[in-house]
């Protein structure tokens, strides 16, 4: 009688191991929509400079776009919706006005992550700041009617990436690029020369192919006033071209201190093009080698951060002063209302890869500083992504934050962000690990 029912407790617990596993197979959407103003008669402001002192792009290089893959996984039913966008940095406002938007039940604040790709012929993001307040053409000025446009269109695009959700599996593959990105504070300090691809295949295809690779996108000069995706933009459209019917999307590492190498041409327009084929090759190549398997670990955990008390580096009005035009009494009474006193980070696992966000722009150091700790928690192929969901501006060690330079007058929470930010992470892939 024993042995009969060890027998039952073995089949029963085989059969919901059984079940699990069918029932856990994780389904995807896609989706992807234009992001360019022009056509709805906006003034669009362009980010990344603020010698542009607020003109007007004149025209349009290249379409910019935003792209969504959605994760759902129904037996925890658990949704998990990653957007992508052609856009400098990613204020509050867009991740919350869209969610209201889109008006859907298992969407909220909290498993939507938007990253920006950064680049400096986008869209100003504190354009979409409803917090900026300042009105100053050196920093960009708050429109109301550009945050609708943008958030319309990521709530369209959100709905369109849920029309069919279908079965996909996985692969992650991480490539040394040598001499395509420097240290732009020091030529001896680390950089972070990772090229991470996650690839999603759907029907034995690939169908998302997501690029993250650390650079600042400042090819491209203040004098540039074309609307432009940057290198970032002629990464994408190349992979899709070679793999038609697929969708690719770019995301930032931890580029607050990292510079673009190795690139040539006549024009920064030029320059930029080839810089952006360089690294098509890369991915690419890798591409052609790597293959996919069912997604059998998928978790997503968010975690709020208290951030230390506001306050302006020491030496901002005499390094960025020139560039902001920000008085120092103005800046010190718009520094507590223009940025947060809490922001999330996003920790993404998939399999033997993980993704760990963060809502500014951290140095290398910090980067890889996660990234190792990812690796001794048994996590492969580990990505970080910055300014994601919100914008606490450069995130720095303390050593790089007592070196002053210009990083640090973008930096307003003191010296002890960098290492603040940095645990949080660790805190995070420890949720993942387990």
């Amino acid at each position: 009688m024993q042995r009969i029912t060890i027998l039952i407790l073995t089949y029963l617990l085989f059969s919901t191991m059984l079940t699990s596993s069918v029932n856990s197979e994780i389904l995807a959407g896609s989706s992807k929509i234009s992001i360019n103003p022009f056509p709805q008669g906006l003034n669009v402001q362009l980010g990344g400079y603020g010698e542009r002192a607020g003109k007007p792009a004149e025209g349009v290089h290249d379409t910019t776009y935003a792209k969504a893959l959605v994760l759902h996984d129904p037996y925890k039913n658990q949704y998990l919706f990653i957007i992508t966008a052609d856009i400098c940095h990613i204020p509050w406002s867009v991740v919350k006005h869209t969610v209201a938007k889109a008006k859907l039940p298992y969407l909220n604040e909290d498993n939507l992550v938007i990253m920006a790709s950064h680049t400096h012929a986008g869209l100003e993001g504190m354009s979409l700041d409803e917090r900026n307040i300042l009105q100053n053409q050196h920093i960009g000025i708050f429109d109301p009617k550009m945050l609708e446009f943008i958030t319309s269109q990521l709530a369209i695009l959100i709905k369109d990436s849920l029309k069919e959700l279908h079965p996909v599996t996985f692969s992650s593959k991480a490539v040394e690029v040598v001499g395509l990105n420097k240290n732009r504070r020091n030529d001896k300090k680390p950089v972070d020369s990772t090229l991470n691809i996650l690839r999603f295949d759907r029907n034995g295809a690939p169908w998302v192919i997501f690029v993250n690779y650390t650079a600042h996108e400042t090819i491209m000069t203040p004098k540039e006033m074309l609307l432009s995706a940057g290198y970032p933009g002629i990464i994408q459209r190349i992979v899709e071209a070679f793999y038609p019917g697929s969708t690719c999307m770019f995301s930032n590492g931890a580029e607050g201190d990292v510079a673009p190498a190795g690139y040539s041409g006549s024009s920064a327009w030029e320059k930029m093009e080839n810089y952006g084929i360089a690294l098509s090759k890369v991915t690419l190549e890798a591409l052609e080698s790597m293959s996919t398997n069912p997604i059998t670990s998928f978790n997503h955990e968010v975690l709020w951060v208290e951030l230390p008390p506001k306050e302006l580096a020491p030496d901002f009005l005499k390094i960025a002063g020139d560039e902001y035009r920000v008085p120092e009494e103005v800046a010190r009474s718009v520094i507590s209302q223009l940025f947060p006193d809490k922001a999330p980070i996003h920790g993404i696992r998939i399999n033997s890869s993980a993704i760990i966000t963060f809502p500014g722009e951290p140095i290398s150091a910090i980067g890889l500083a996660v990234k190792q700790r990812m690796r001794e928690k048994n996590i492969e192929h580990p990505v970080v992504v910055s300014l994601t969901n919100d914008l606490i501006g450069y995130i720095l060690t303390e050593e790089e934050y007592s070196n002053s330079g210009y990083e640090v007058t973008a930096s307003f929470y003191g010296s002890q962000l960098g290492a603040l930010i940095t645990q949080s992470a660790y805190t995070l892939i420890d949720k993942l690990a387990d």
